[in-house]
């Protein structure tokens, strides 16, 4: 049998011919197996049966690392996603390659960044990170931590908001990100007693994704509710 062609029917692969298919060694699909990044193959007899769903994985992870994420925080955005989180909440897919978790991703110039909010750079470009909209990763580089900020700021001075209240916003955005993680990291810094450290290691890392899923699914259901027809004092009005 060649590399290429499948076993049995075309949703059966042997780790050879999903290391043909998707241009990944062996040794590196069994290392994702082994760190829970990729679910093992079906069984038949000694042989590993994979399929459509192993090559998806794989693809989404290459497509990641390629955004600069790290395998420990791709494993912890997959975690949050089994966890019932939405995959594009979770990973702000976006097609601007602008993501960062544990470290800097694709870096941006102020050139670049003036074309998706010129009326804020680079006139502001000292309030968009005393904001936490951006991030400096190197000279005349930065980084987004949230390109879905990065949108929402471009479409809310689209709309006919100015500047002042964008900032405005994101600076409570921040304030808020700012307490929350500061509250969550003191308590993370006294484990209970009796806890061990792989298991207060995986409560960390598997936390990481619940907390931002569960703070921005909170967000939302809160501004839902503020922002319902019949909400008390509701009144739109035009900036």
């Amino acid at each position: 049998m060649s590399a290429t062609e499948p076993m049995g029917s075309e949703a059966e692969l042997s780790i050879d011919d999903l290391a043909a298919q998707s241009g990944i060694p062996s040794r590196t699909i069994r290392e994702y197996q082994s760190i829970g990044l990729l679910a093992p193959p079906q069984r038949r007899g000694r042989t590993g049966i994979y399929g459509p769903a192993h090559r998806r994985r794989l693809d989404l992870i290459g497509r990641l690392q390629r955004r600069g994420y790290s395998l420990a925080g791709i494993r912890d955005l997959l975690d949050a996603w089994t966890d019932g989180a939405d995959l594009n909440e979770v990973l702000e897919i976006e097609p601007d390659d602008l993501v960062h978790v544990d470290e800097p991703g694709a870096r941006v110039t102020v050139a670049e960044l003036a074309r998706v909010l010129p009326a804020l750079v680079p006139g502001h470009l000292d309030n968009l990170l005393r904001v936490g909209l951006v991030d400096p990763c190197g000279p005349d580089a930065y980084c987004i931590p949230s390109p879905s900020l990065l949108h929402l700021s471009a479409d809310m001075l689209h709309a006919g908001y100015s500047p002042k209240q964008l900032l405005s916003l994101l600076a409570t955005i921040n304030d808020a990100a700012t307490r929350i993680a500061d509250a969550t990291a003191t308590l993370l810094a006294k484990p209970p007693k009796g806890v061990s450290d792989d298991a207060f290691d995986r409560l960390a890392s598997r936390g990481r994704g619940l907390l931002a899923n569960g703070t921005g699914r909170l967000t939302i259901y809160s501004l839902g509710k503020r922002l319902a027809p019949d909400a008390p004092g509701r009144q739109r009005t035009r900036p």
